[in-house]
């Protein structure tokens, strides 16, 4: 079975009150089998985007989720995920390589960037 994931966050100001939100669902149906949407304490809209994909793929690691699909429009994190860029910042390659350690436990995975307007649902869960 293929999934499809999204996740977003957003911090007002930047830096300021983050909050994080997302949801997974089966490829095929489009049926939304989790979702999350939870404010998490101060920081920058970077570390926000980065917390909320960790979440995300807690949920796909704790559900045993082989084949996914994930988009995120924070093209920073999807792309330093995807080791395109470089991370720099001491807090973002952290969290980087977090993120790369968990997705090496999905067997089938793959880590896309897409623009706001085709984010919208994860986006919806971080207003």
């Amino acid at each position: 079975m293929i999934y499809e994931a999204s996740f977003d966050g957003s911090a007002k100001p930047n830096p300021g009150e983050m909050k994080v939100g997302g949801l997974i669902k089966l490829k095929e149906t489009g049926e939304i089998i989790h979702e999350y949407s939870e404010e998490i304490g101060k920081g920058t809209n970077n570390e926000a985007e980065y917390t909320s994909l960790l979440k995300l793929l807690d949920e796909v690691l704790e559900r045993n989720i082989e084949s996914i699909i994930i988009y995120g429009d924070s093209a920073l994190v999807v792309n330093q995920v995807n080791l395109a860029w470089k991370a720099k910042d001491d807090r973002m390659k952290a969290l980087r390589n977090q993120a790369r350690q968990m997705l090496s436990l999905i067997p089938e995975w793959k880590l896309e960037h897409v623009l706001r307007g085709k984010n919208q649902e994860a986006d919806s869960l971080t207003r």
